[in-house]
């Protein structure tokens, strides 16, 4: 080979390194809900829109933003964020950089994430996961179960305590307790 031969090569070679780095160090972005969060560690659990869950690394100062609920998050942080508020994210590589959270799933005023309810069941669909109770007041209603395995012995006619939290817009029943009945 030619000298011209091995530069040419040489700084194809460089070029395509650097794009490559450039390629793997660049900006993606992806939304999905809290299921956990790990500050130890820096990382945080999120499941997709098709009910995947990964495990993501968070950068250290990570841009935390609230675009629901802004006026109860003065100073957001890292420690703000819990399940299930549903994200918007950015990362670089595979680590977090910038966090908006879009929905917070519960009334921050209360604290909790969701609305605990007395209730009794009328109907239920393991397979389907819904469940339908009647609340007092309120009357009958129906919810969507998440995960539908907390319906496991559940039973028409049990007196239940249900919590209730708000995802994507809708209410989801996210955990199902049977309570002693008189």
């Amino acid at each position: 080979m030619s000298r011209l031969n091995w530069r040419a090569t040489a700084v194809l070679a460089v070029a395509g390194a650097l794009l490559g780095a450039h390629a793997q160090g660049a900006l993606g972005h992806a939304r999905g809900n809290i299921v956990s969060t790990n500050w130890t560690k820096m990382e945080i659990e999120l499941k997709d829109e098709k009910g995947r869950v990964t495990t993501w690394q968070v950068a250290r100062d990570c841009v935390v933003k609230f675009s629901d609920q802004a006026d109860k998050f003065p100073n957001p942080s890292l420690k703000d964020l819990k399940a299930p508020m549903y994200i918007h994210f950015m990362m670089e590589g595979p680590v977090i950089q910038n966090i908006d959270v879009k929905e917070v799933g519960f009334d921050a005023d209360k604290g909790g994430t969701g609305v605990e309810e007395k209730a009794l069941v009328s109907n239920l669909d393991i397979t389907v996961g819904h469940i339908e109770v009647m609340l007092n007041p309120g009357g009958k209603k129906t919810f969507e179960v998440a995960p539908k395995s907390i319906l496991t012995g559940i039973n028409k006619g049990d007196s239940v305590t249900i919590l209730i939290e708000k995802r994507e817009g809708k209410e989801v029943v996210t955990k199902v307790t049977k309570t002693a009945t008189k």
